[in-house]
């Protein structure tokens, strides 16, 4: 153990004293200080998530380059230098030298990211310390309650941990039908037709394709005041399996809808009406007449943001569902689009922004365990450069193989359906790191799972990463040392 201890703290002091990881430090803290303070802009909650998002996104890329070149050069530096040979002439098992400088070279990484984790935090902070500063100490007691109010809304959306519930895919038979009708009019009043081939590839593809095509709310008709005259056009959600007991809880509704277009560009407001069906109607007025108004009147939502209004209580069913209903009332009867990624979605207070941000830290830890385990594993039986262009490589396959796995990314033909064969094959033994990025959920103030926690440590460190370690232990210890020439 005193062995063990000694390689921990030799790694350490070889790896603060390199020059490239003093680059890298100062990288770090440039991006954890100067990110957050490099956007001008007049929302406070915009900047609190820039400073989560890309400045956590900045800190996990700069230890992703130092996990994999310490990693590397630790392992291959000794042998084509010749230190290890001091060190296995002594009766000191290979094994306990690769754990030991991989848990050294851990040791810093967890070192950095607490350093940096908490200049993060504390810029998060103090930025949210400064929303409505300027009205808190007014003399007019309304411009302090409204800035006290921006500063609740701030902890209640963004710092703050919320369980998400997300509603059920729509029916890919009823989509199919829904599309081939539309498009079998569109084609009639131009004086075409469709053949069955046609129809039915038609078909297969809006059914491969129902992951990702976003949802279509047409304009109703208004009346003269502005009023919806019908709700045959209303697009209704359901999300099932909520816990019955949170019906005494304060659930949110989150939404986010686009306005003629998925894009940023050209968004204004729009009109729509949002309600939500209450179970203890449904038996009297029927499910149709059940829907009760989350707003007492059509509002103004900026389309292309997110929005969030509180549902009343008591509107999860003995069943555990919830139905979720929405109204295109655009005075200039323009049509609604949700995206299947954005919801909408029904969210739940759980933890605290601290315990949210901690899980985040744990997230960032599995992920640097796991490749400065991969670069030892490479770094203890190859070369330096060749140990790089193989960890990069493995990395590589891992994050290529899920944007081939995406159905949208595909038509139909079969080369396709083989590359999305072999890019699962690969998904069984490759790691795929965007899968670790935490900080979109972070910053949308939703709640980092143990479940997601456990399965990425599971999936990719147990089942995917373990493995290797195990291999490169095994090939450090038959590696000959002395075939390492020095030039």
């Amino acid at each position: 153990m005193k062995a063990f201890r000694a390689i921990v703290a030799l790694t350490f002091r070889n790896a603060v004293r390199s020059h490239i990881f003093q680059l890298l430090l100062v990288l770090l803290l440039l991006c954890v200080t100067l990110i957050p303070f490099s956007i001008s802009t007049g929302k406070i909650d915009d900047l609190i998530r820039v400073s989560l998002l890309y400045s956590l996104w900045s800190v996990s890329i700069v230890l992703t380059l130092s996990s994999l070149w310490l990693g590397c050069y630790v392992m291959s530096h000794d042998i084509d230098s010749y230190q290890i040979h001091m060190v296995v002439s002594k009766p000191i098992p290979r094994w306990s030298i690769w754990l030991g400088k991989w848990v050294g070279i851990n040791l810093i990484n967890v070192v950095l990211l607490l350093l940096a984790g908490l200049v993060v935090y504390g810029i998060v902070m103090l930025r949210y310390s400064e929303a409505g500063e300027a009205e808190r100490f007014a003399d007019r007691e309304v411009a302090r309650q409204n800035a006290e109010a921006e500063r609740a809304r701030i902890r209640s959306q963004i710092l703050v941990g919320r369980r998400v519930f997300m509603p059920e895919l729509p029916d890919p038979e009823r989509v199919a039908e829904a599309a081939i009708n539309q498009r079998l009019q569109e084609l009639a009043q131009e004086g075409r037709q469709f053949s069955d081939t046609e129809i039915a590839a038609l078909r297969e593809e809006v059914k491969r394709d129902i992951s990702t095509r976003p949802i279509e709310v047409l304009p109703a008709q208004l009346n003269e005041a502005g009023m919806p005259q019908t709700t045959a056009t209303a697009y209704t959600w359901t999300f099932r399996d909520l816990p019955t007991d949170l019906n005494e809880a304060q659930l949110i509704l989150r939404f986010r809808p686009y306005l003629d277009k998925i894009a940023s560009e050209d968004q204004r407001e729009s009109r729509m009406w949002w309600a939500v069906l209450d179970p203890a109607r449904v038996e009297s007025a029927g499910e149709s007449g059940s829907f009760v108004a989350v707003t007492p009147n059509p509002g103004s939502y900026f389309t292309g943001e997110f929005h969030e209004h509180y549902l009343p209580s008591g509107v999860i069913a003995p069943d555990g569902t919830v139905k979720i209903q929405v109204l295109n009332t655009d005075t200039q009867g323009g049509k609604h689009y949700y995206q299947i990624a954005d919801g909408p979605q029904l969210l739940i207070p759980v933890c605290s922004f601290e315990e949210n941000y901690l899980r985040a830290m744990l997230v960032m830890t599995i992920q640097l365990l796991l490749l400065s385990g991969l670069a030892c594993a490479f770094g203890g039986c190859l070369t330096m450069p060749t140990a790089i262009f193989m960890v990069v490589s493995y990395l590589l396959f891992g994050s290529l193989s899920m944007i081939l796995t995406d159905t949208s990314f595909f038509i139909s033909t079969a080369w396709d359906k083989i590359g999305n064969f072999l890019a699962r094959c690969l998904l069984t033994v490759v790691i795929p790191l965007q899968n670790f990025d935490v900080t979109d959920m972070l910053s949308g103030g939703e709640l980092i799972e143990f479940s997601f926690i456990g399965k990425l440590f599971f999936e990719y460190f147990l089942l995917r990463g373990v493995p290797l370690f195990l291999l490169g232990i095994w090939l450090y210890r038959r590696r000959e040392m002395g075939s390492a020439v020095r030039k």
